[in-house]
């Protein structure tokens, strides 16, 4: 995948952290539809980022903040998401995000079936398959890179917005991951299985956070409207694209 990450010790657990918000819905409304995050291989980097994330965010926050500055320690601070933030804030916070390892998934709305795209258990479900397309991916890609060992036990933190499991309607994602890294199965309609990527054992922790409450949702959240924005820019020009998209380590263009 990238340089970005250091091979966990062989004495510690592997532990992959993968971080992820939504920008835009499939929708005959709207082009595209994506999903962006950032990945750890530990919590030490986890939570050195968070540390380093939250410093940057409160550098910032009290200038979108529409109330008295006397009254700040009695009212929640505005959360800082990529619809509300100035452009030169999202370049500082982005800046600092592609220090580690970005992720995206592009649906392209215009390119799905009409079914999919009007029908909400049917938009729940492509939803679940782009997550578990994207995730296996990027599992795939550490255990390519060595950054994973795939015969060792592995757990893998899936930290999601709450608001998006609401909207987006998942199904049963974690049973879905797990049959797609241990048993291969990918294809949305079921008509085709591919190889395995993980044989040793492994546990999906699925965990569905307020981005108000999380900063590692928070920075999804900016990297999935960066990339949704970006896309919807350049997409006519995709040598530019690909140059825009350049912070991003790993992503996916569906269907």
């Amino acid at each position: 995948m990238n340089n970005k990450m250091k091979k966990v010790s062989s004495s510690e657990l592997q532990t992959v952290y993968i971080n992820i918000d939504d920008s835009g819905k499939i929708s005959a409304k709207e082009k595209i539809a994506v999903y962006g995050g950032i990945v750890f291989l530990s919590k030490k980097d986890k939570d050195k980022f968070i540390t380093q994330y939250k410093s940057i965010v409160n550098s910032m926050k009290c200038k979108y903040c529409k109330l008295n500055n006397t009254l700040c320690k009695q009212n929640k601070c505005p959360e800082l998401k990529h619809s509300n933030l100035k452009n030169s804030d999202s370049r500082r916070i982005i800046n600092y995000i592609k220090k580690y390892t970005v992720i995206a998934c592009v649906i392209d709305n215009d390119k799905l079936y009409g079914h999919i795209i009007s029908d909400k258990a049917a938009k729940g479900r492509y939803n679940d398959y782009a997550l578990r397309r994207t995730i296996k991916g990027i599992i795939n890609n550490l255990v390519q890179d060595k950054q994973i060992i795939p015969q060792e036990p592995l757990k893998v933190v899936l930290n999601i917005d709450e608001q998006s499991t609401k909207s987006n309607g998942y199904y049963n994602l974690r049973d879905g991951l797990v049959e797609e890294l241990k048993y291969g199965i990918i294809n949305f309609n079921y008509s085709k299985r591919h190889t395995a990527v993980i044989s040793g054992d492994l546990e999906i922790i699925l965990k569905y956070q307020k981005s108000d409450k999380s900063y590692v949702v928070q920075a999804a959240d900016l990297v999935a409207g960066t990339v949704r924005k970006r896309v919807l820019q350049f997409s006519d020009k995709p040598t530019e694209l690909d140059k825009q998209l350049e912070f991003v380590d790993y992503n996916i263009f569906l269907p």
